[in-house]
């Protein structure tokens, strides 16, 4: 073997395993640098539980990455406002706190409230005299007692009576006060201002004695259970991207992978970036609690494509070149690899896409205690 350069690694037999012995010991000797073989004795393929492998047929999966931000659907966040002028009276939340839909959560008070259920009714009242006077007039307009004008302004009080009570009624519900009690002369001086949805308190506007105008956001709730991702891609990448993707997010400082699929994307870049505003759904939240406004790393799958593959782990680089261990032989002394160019494809995070379909006996495992000694 005069006429091959080689690295000598492992020429020690047998390698003594014990708990004394040197986890930094060095693996390898160099004889001279170059496109030379590499010998592993028996014992360190063993021990370093090395592994052979081929170039197999495979799918890989193309992807552009993305920053994004966690954020309510436009069902999953609410204001809460009153429809009435008043003033707070309680406020039956605390910050952050979960509420219910229809749960009471700001209680007001004030004039316009006992006003309303007065001009509640004297319009229920006008509304039952209306209705009577036009049935009586219908009556005699079939008898032909009463003229045809007559009997259509008496309809035209009675509907616009009736669609005014019917607004009070609705108005009176809403504020979470009972049309038959203000029938019954049981008035209130407080109304009741309700969660619209199932979230968690995100913004208080209010305090007690705060005076609060028709439509003031009072409080913001978030469904934390109704979130999407929003992202931004760059015009040359929005070509690629179409909804029902595949995407992975990634929460800073978590091991655990979201899944979500792209459900729109935008049609007009930001003028200061060239961004473009998509979403996607948030299929799979892997056990964790997310929360508006978090900032996340997005990969959207765009395409798959088909080739030969081998590990990721026996791609090495040596001297800026990106290499393989491919085995010669083996005898008595070990194993002996010689070191091969790739050329490179798609890299996945656990494959890599190789040209060459006759990789055959490829160092697949292991190989980095090799590489350091390079």
């Amino acid at each position: 073997m005069s006429t091959i350069r080689k690295y000598l690694l492992f020429l020690w037999l047998p390698i003594v395993l014990s708990c004394s012995g040197n986890s930094n010991e060095k693996v390898a000797e160099t004889s001279e640098k170059g496109d030379s073989l590499v010998i592993v004795s028996i014992a360190q393929f063993e021990a370093m539980k090395m592994q052979l492998g081929d170039a197999k047929k495979s799918k890989f999966n193309e992807w552009i990455t993305a920053q994004g931000v966690i954020e309510p659907k436009p069902d999953g966040l609410a204001q809460v406002t009153s429809p009435i002028n008043g003033v707070v009276k309680s406020i039956r939340f605390s910050p952050s706190a979960r509420v219910h839909k229809g749960q009471v959560i700001i209680t007001i008070e004030g004039p316009e409230i006992v006003n309303l259920q007065t001009m509640f009714v004297e319009a229920y009242n006008q509304h039952k005299v209306a209705r009577a006077n036009f049935e009586r007039l219908s009556n005699l307009a079939g008898e032909s007692f009463t003229s045809r004008k007559e009997l259509e302004q008496a309809e035209g009080e009675y509907r616009i009576l009736e669609a005014k009570k019917e607004s009070y009624a609705l108005l009176l519900k809403r504020l979470g006060l009972k049309a038959e009690n203000v029938l019954n002369g049981q008035l209130s001086d407080e109304a009741y201002l309700y969660s619209p949805i199932d979230g968690v308190v995100s913004k208080n506007y209010v305090s007690l004695g705060k005076a609060v105008t028709t439509n003031e956001p009072l409080a913001e709730l978030i469904n934390v259970q109704n979130l999407q991702l929003k992202f931004y891609a760059f015009i040359e990448q929005v070509v690629n991207l179409k909804p029902g993707q595949r995407v992975d997010i990634f929460i800073p400082h978590e091991k655990k992978i979201l899944k979500g699929t792209v459900t729109l994307v935008g049609a007009d870049a930001n003028t200061e970036n060239r961004a473009v505003e998509c979403y996607a759904s948030i299929d799979d939240r892997a056990g964790l609690d997310l929360v508006n406004g978090m900032l996340v790393h997005v990969r959207i799958y765009t395409n798959s494509i088909e080739g030969w593959a081998l590990p990721a782990s026996a791609l090495h680089i040596v001297n800026n070149r990106k290499i393989a261990y491919v085995l010669v032989s083996r005898d008595s002394m070990g194993y002996k690899f010689k070191m091969q160019a790739l050329q490179l494809g798609v890299v996945n995070d656990s494959i890599v896409q190789v040209y060459d379909s006759t990789l055959r006996n490829v160092l697949v495992n292991g190989g980095y205690e090799v590489t350091q000694t390079e």
